[in-house]
């Protein structure tokens, strides 16, 4: 092998070995990044359900508590029992059934057992005297339970004989004056409507809920048949005390390492503060957990074989001496080479098909990416979470692979950050604090972010140093760029820079058109430059607002400027317009309250109204009401400071698939979202009314949304609905 070709070699393989290292290090610290946001998210997911177990825990044990003296003072009438069951049935919306089980010839003329009992069906409340030949309940858990501890206590799960389901029961002893127990008082809880409760909504497609009691018994979980087996698995696993487990980093939940059915993932799972002391578990698997991720490896390692391939090319046309191919030929042909695969790379990193924008009808979005032979790295993205639209535009400084891999790393940032935040200068600060690590060849990136609310057409943005992105009115108003915008500096540069959000409203039909550089300063063959005005006046010519035809419109009228022209530039182009849904009042003009919580009653006649003029089922409209209340309450108790008087005002919208209340006060601002959580340390009593806080309102509702917008908080409560 000639010195030539070893050299090469070797050059190849340092490359080969330092891009790799670099890849290994970026990745194992995303990785680690995204393992510990796992954590934080799964934890908040295991808070915001054992508020809810909490709350149906307290809830059972008040309601049967409070009817104790009522059973005591009725004994002499053993037929004013089945009044008391069935109340307690009727009220308790998590209720099953309620019974009192007598000792046995406590009420000789009733026969040796004795126990009314109101189950709660579909049809209403029926009451009943379930004790006799084919049910004896002296036999059963709950009864033997109580009368063995002669304490309050919730039972563990058992099978119910009578009822044929598997219920848990909270029951308390009903004792004589004497000392002695009469009577066994209890409600039972369908552990399937638990279960269903637990999973109402997941983190990731495939992740559920479980619930076991303080020594590992299986209370509730998904009702789906095919997981049962995982379930069993999953319930021994944590049973099991020679199973590695580790705590967070916060040292609130365990998690262990599973594989099932040949999945890898996580468990997480923790104990509730209080009595009794149930376990609550999650299930994540890596594959959802960290997608991401690795569609970022993946495209990271084509980009750097791609790379090392034309290295390795390069290297052996020298090697072999081709005399014949000259300096300019060979320019040419890298020149090239490297065009094609930028292409490549920025085609496959851009949001084509995006899911996150099929069915949305208030927003079209239209992108065009035209990469230059003297490749670079522009860059743009949209995408649709929580009715909210993220989009942004930029531009690499620089050429050639080294900038087409900061735009593939910034485009993959801004999706990871943007799943979880949705103020643009906050996003903007965290892509600038990346770019500026080990940024030791200064190369920064010019980026516009936007945040359009769907709703509402609020669109919040942050500029840095980018060009200036055009509004086009609907009905042939003059497109202009957007006023006063802050220029702020590009990313990359100083990783303290404080940068600054704007914001403005954007009117129905109306359409904003973003581009980089290279089509203002693209040059004809007199060595002009298209500028700002051209593409303002080619604006006014298309008289239309379609984002399609207006990055159609500007690609002709780029082509037909710059002619045979080389092109020196890459030519990114985005455009979207805003056509929100028409939705109608579903009553009316609403409701208007005074921030008095006293007056929240009155919701519940509003929301009533809504669900009937819909023909809603009475379960969804309890979801309803419960999480309109804890919103409205909580505007009430923040917007407005102690002394202060204001008022409050719920609309409820409908398209005829989704049902919004929109509830605007005139407070201060007030993002309802941002709240302290809810202190489950407190009993139901001690609890401060919306203490359950946005956490609740989350679980019962598709989206929540809140805009501050010309000095009112408007805070936006979606469901998906079927009529």
């Amino acid at each position: 092998m000639s010195l030539r070709k070893r050299r090469g070699l070797l050059v190849v393989v340092a490359a080969v070995l330092l891009v790799e290292l670099l890849s290994a290090a970026q990745y194992l610290l995303t990785h680690r990044l995204m393992e510990e946001d796992l954590e934080r998210h799964s934890e908040l997911e295991l808070t915001m359900k054992a508020i809810i177990m909490q709350r149906i825990i307290e809830d059972s044990e008040h309601t049967l508590k409070s009817h104790i003296m009522e059973v005591k003072h009725n004994l002499e009438y053993p037929d004013s029992m089945f009044n008391i069951v069935k109340q307690i049935a009727k009220y308790s919306p998590y209720t099953k059934g309620c019974g009192i089980a007598f000792k046995p010839g406590y009420y000789k003329r009733k026969g040796r057992l004795f126990e009314p009992y109101a189950l709660k069906t579909d049809s209403g409340i029926r009451c009943l005297q379930i004790a006799g030949e084919n049910f004896d309940y002296t036999r059963d858990g709950f009864y033997k339970d109580i009368q063995k501890k002669k304490a309050n206590s919730w039972v563990d799960p058992y099978y119910d004989a009578y009822l044929k389901k598997k219920l848990i029961t909270y029951a308390v002893p009903i004792y004589e004056f004497t000392g002695d127990t009469i009577a066994v008082f209890g409600v039972d809880i369908d552990t399937d409507n638990l279960g269903d409760t637990l999973n109402s909504r997941h983190m990731y497609p495939s992740s559920f809920d479980f619930l076991l009691t303080e020594d590992g018994k299986l209370i509730a979980g998904p009702s789906d048949a095919g997981l049962q087996k995982d379930l069993e698995e999953l319930v021994r696993i944590i049973n099991d005390s020679t199973v590695t487990r580790e705590k967070s980093y916060s040292g609130r939940t365990t998690m262990i390492d599973i594989e099932i059915n040949g999945r890898d993932g996580s468990l997480f799972y923790a104990s509730m503060k209080k009595q009794p002391n149930w376990q609550i578990a999650v299930v994540c698997y890596d594959d959802e957990a960290y997608a991401s991720l690795l569609h970022l490896r993946y495209r990271l390692l084509l980009l750097s074989l791609v790379a090392f391939g034309i290295l390795l090319l390069i290297i052996s046309r020298f090697a072999k001496g081709e005399k014949a191919l000259n300096l300019k030929t060979l320019e040419q042909e890298r020149t090239n080479s490297e065009l094609r695969i930028a292409n490549n790379i920025q085609q496959t990193l851009l949001p084509a098909n995006e899911e996150s924008l099929a069915g949305i009808k208030e927003v079209s979005v239209e992108g065009r990416l035209i990469p230059a032979k003297a490749v670079g790295g522009d860059l743009y993205n949209a995408f649709v979470r929580n009715e909210k639209l993220f989009f942004c535009i930029g531009d690499v400084s620089g050429k050639g692979i080294p900038a087409a891999l900061i735009m593939a790393i910034t485009q993959a940032l801004f999706r990871n950050i943007a799943s979880r935040e949705d103020n643009p200068a906050h996003i903007m600060k965290r892509l600038n604090e990346t770019a500026c690590r080990n940024n030791q060849a200064t190369i920064f990136v010019t980026l516009f972010i936007g945040v359009l609310d769907l709703p509402t057409g609020h669109l919040r943005y942050c500029n840095a140093g980018h060009e200036a992105p055009i509004l086009s009115p609907q009905g042939g108003k003059t497109p202009a760029p957007l006023e006063g915008l802050l220029p702020n500096i590009p990313i990359g540069l100083f990783d303290d820079y404080k940068y600054q959000m704007q914001s403005m409203v954007m009117e129905p039909g109306s359409a904003l058109f973003l581009y980089t550089d290279g089509l203002t300063e693209a040059r004809n063959a007199k060595r002009k430059m298209f500028g700002r005005k051209r593409v303002l006046q080619m604006l006014k010519e298309t008289a239309s607002t379609d984002p399609k035809q207006l990055v159609e419109a500007a690609i002709k009228e780029w082509k037909q400027f710059i002619g045979t022209t080389e092109q020196s530039d890459d030519l990114t182009l985005l455009a979207f317009n805003y056509t929100p849904s028409t939705e109608k009042d579903v009553i009316g003009e609403g409701l208007t309250l005074k921030n008095d919580v006293r007056e929240v009653e009155e919701l519940g006649a509003f929301v009533k109204q809504v669900a009937e003029a819909l023909q809603l089922d009475k379960s969804l409209t309890g979801k309803l009401r419960l999480a309109v209340e804890e919103a409205v309450v909580n505007v009430m108790e923040y917007a407005y400071p102690a002394g202060h008087t204001g008022e409050v005002s719920i609309r409820a919208t409908s398209d005829g698939h989704r049902l919004k209340f929109i509830i605007t006060d005139s407070g201060i601002s007030f993002n309802p979202t941002e709240a302290p959580e809810a202190d489950t340390t407190l009993s139901a009593k001690e609890r401060p009314i919306g203490g359950l806080g946005i956490l609740l309102v989350r679980e019962l509702m598709d989206s929540v949304n809140y805009e501050r917008i010309n000095g009112k908080n408007v805070l936006t409560l979606t469901k998906q609905i079927k009529i």
